[in-house]
């Protein structure tokens, strides 16, 4: 009977050995995060807006100075009130260093455009100057629509000169949300 206790003690001590090769302390885990509260969401198709100004003639530029503004919308959803009452809406990308608080153009090869840039306006037509809060909108709604406008701009010594570059370009704003 003893020489049988002696094999089960062996089988569970050389057994209990094989275990514990078998584990490998690891590492920490840090876990972070942060918990915000946000009284909107941006609906899907707001993250990217796309604003077309389709064909823009030189002749209507060199006559008005600008195009007429094209709308464009950015759209919140899930939006609640009782979070924060308003949001504002700041605008910044590349500048046009010929014009003040308008963006700059970059041509798409082999022969783009020249001598124009980007204007920002609000849905009323009072102009938008990047890097600076829009007029504030209330949170009202679930799901909100800021409204805007753009407009394609003659640079003053360009339309001076008479050296509009007709071709192809595209611009890029960012915009960020400020809730208060």
């Amino acid at each position: 009977m003893r020489l049988m206790e002696l094999a089960v003690l062996a089988t569970l001590t050389f057994s209990s050995a094989v275990e514990a090769a078998g584990e490998l302390v690891g590492g920490a885990m840090t876990f972070k995060g942060v918990v915000v509260a946000l009284p909107c969401s941006i609906a899907p198709g707001s993250e990217k807006v796309p604003v077309d100004f389709g064909e823009i003639s030189t002749k209507s530029l060199y006559a008005t100075g600008k195009t007429t503004p094209i709308a464009f919308s950015i759209v919140l959803e899930d939006c609640n009130p009782s979070v924060f009452d308003s949001v504002t809406v700041t605008f910044d990308g590349d500048r046009n260093s010929n014009m003040t608080d308008r963006l700059a153009i970059k041509s798409v090869a082999p022969s783009g455009a020249s001598g124009v840039g980007i204007g920002l306006e609000e849905s009323d037509g009072s102009p938008i100057r990047l890097n600076t809060p829009t007029n504030a909108t209330a949170i009202t709604d679930t799901v909100m629509q800021l409204n805007f406008q753009a407009f394609v701009e003659g640079e003053p010594q360009a339309l001076a000169n008479g050296t509009l570059t007709t071709g192809a370009f595209t611009a890029t704003a960012n915009y960020t949300l400020n809730y208060q």
